[in-house]
């Protein structure tokens, strides 16, 4: 990793020595799914002493905005194993944030494993493999934030991987702080995030992260779009 960081390139590349270190150590593989799996029976655990107490309780789970930009993180997280431990998942899809985000975890991973592949190559493979459109580039994406179809196509993407065994509630970002040339969401912003997870289908929207964060004009709009949609 150090090596990576400073630039010092292994004879065969940054990725096929990164990869030929999991073949030589496969436990490392191995402890990463034993955490998951620990922490996933966690939640099982939870729901079950919670149905104990009051059946009638309704229990959910925060799903990592990492799973939005990390396709390996993303293996690990099941909506349909999920689904089995939960009555819902706020499923985050912070998108005014999430530009700010995404490139930072570009940008990280284009400093070890993937340094050999040009930083906008690696945002465009990446955004095939987890299925985006037409985000913003790399320089562009802090500003931009990524856009309401990411909401759309992320929402649809749980409705579909929790096979109705649970409800899907995702997490419309209003007010996250993000850094001083990041995106800051206008009204405009929150009413097209909440419309975009409602067009997809979801079965609520649960608006993030604390409501010291949230501009009332946001609030405003996102209840706006709401109301708009059941009118539809």
């Amino acid at each position: 990793m150090q090596a990576a960081l400073q630039g010092r390139r292994p004879n065969d590349g940054f990725f096929v020595e990164f990869w030929r270190i999991l073949v030589e150590w496969p436990e490392i593989i191995a402890w990463d799914r034993l955490f998951d799996a620990v922490k996933h029976q966690v939640l099982a655990d939870v729901n079950a002493a919670v149905k104990r107490v009051r059946p009638g309780l309704q229990v959910g789970f925060h799903i990592e905005h990492v799973n939005s930009f990390n396709p390996i993180f993303r293996a690990t997280r099941s909506y349909s194993d999920l689904a089995t431990k939960a009555d819902f998942l706020k499923v985050v899809v912070y998108n005014n944030c999430g530009g700010e985000r995404y490139a930072n975890f570009i940008r990280n991973v284009g400093s070890t494993v993937f340094r050999d592949v040009p930083a906008e190559e690696l945002l465009r493979f990446n955004n095939h493999l987890l299925n985006y459109g037409n985000e913003a580039k790399l320089d562009e994406l802090p500003a931009s934030g990524l856009s309401p179809d990411y909401i759309f196509r992320e929402t649809r993407r749980a409705l579909t991987g929790v096979q109705g065994m649970c409800k899907v509630y995702p997490g419309i970002d209003i007010g996250i702080p993000t850094g001083k040339n990041s995106r800051k969401a206008s009204p405009d912003d929150t009413y097209a995030a909440v419309a975009a997870a409602l067009n997809a289908g979801a079965d609520g929207l649960i608006l993030s992260r604390k409501y010291s964060e949230m501009p009332l004009v946001n609030l405003a709009a996102a209840g706006r779009a709401v109301r708009d949609a059941t009118r539809t």
